[in-house]
């Protein structure tokens, strides 16, 4: 027993001491690990500062690169979207006869529309002298056959082209080029050369009946020549019936 109480007063005498804080100013063992990475995080940042200015300077040079990068786009773009129209329209010349009859069809759409609204001026046209819109658009020779008085049956001759260019822009479509059938292709080659021959008429009428000529009425004519020698020199180079090819 008396050894036990020695021992138990001797335990109690030594467990304060387990207690004592440390020393002011001495940093825990547990605390050394955060100091080391306080360190070494501060000694990377001049590394990653450098970084940094590395890719901010970097900058402005690619955006100085930026606007000359798009500029060679531009041509390009353009050049591939051109292809992509040849490829589209079957060719050089079959694209042209489309442009040429669409501009031909809007020609006859407006004389057309002047020809039903009896319109007494046309634009940018004079109704006086030579040049005149309004004497040839109302005259007999502007029917088919020509009326040798009012109310006689006749076609306007401006319906007659507009059904022309409406039926050519069908024939003179990417389609149209490339249909199988060579009744499409006689077709479109025997309406061009009709319509040649219905112009060569009505400037003669023009010149030598009417006296005056219609500035409308001649852009028609000059795009149905235009459409006829294009139409024509497809033929030579590839024959009435040949395809264009498939891209």
């Amino acid at each position: 027993m008396a050894a036990r109480n020695t021992a138990g007063r001797s335990a109690r005498g030594r467990a304060p001491s387990r207690g004592k804080a440390a020393p002011r100013g001495t940093a825990p063992a547990g605390g050394k690990a955060p100091a080391r990475a306080g360190t070494a995080a501060r000694a990377a940042r001049p590394g990653q500062s450098a970084a940094a200015q590395r890719v901010k300077n970097a900058r402005p040079a690619e955006d100085a690169r930026a606007p000359a990068t798009a500029a060679g786009r531009g041509p390009a773009a353009v050049a591939a979207a051109w292809r992509a129209s040849l490829r589209w329209a079957g060719g050089g010349l079959p694209l042209a006869t489309l442009v040429v009859t669409l501009l031909g069809l809007a020609d006859a759409a407006y004389l057309t529309y002047q020809h039903f609204t009896e319109a007494t001026s046309f634009a940018g046209c004079s109704d006086k002298g030579t040049i005149n819109c309004v004497a040839v658009t109302t005259s007999a020779w502007s029917y088919l056959p020509p009326r040798s008085q009012p109310g006689q049956f006749g076609i306007p001759v401006s319906v007659l082209g507009l059904a022309f260019f409406a039926f050519m822009v069908a024939v003179n479509s990417p389609w149209g080029w490339r249909s199988s059938r060579p009744a499409v292709h006689w077709a479109r080659l025997g309406s061009v050369v009709a319509g040649i021959g219905f112009v060569l008429y009505l400037v003669w009428a023009e010149l030598f009946r009417i006296n005056a000529i219609c500035l409308y009425c001649t852009g028609v004519h000059v795009l149905t020549f235009l459409l006829f020698a294009l139409i024509v020199t497809k033929t030579a180079l590839s024959g009435v019936a040949a395809r264009s090819p498939r891209r």
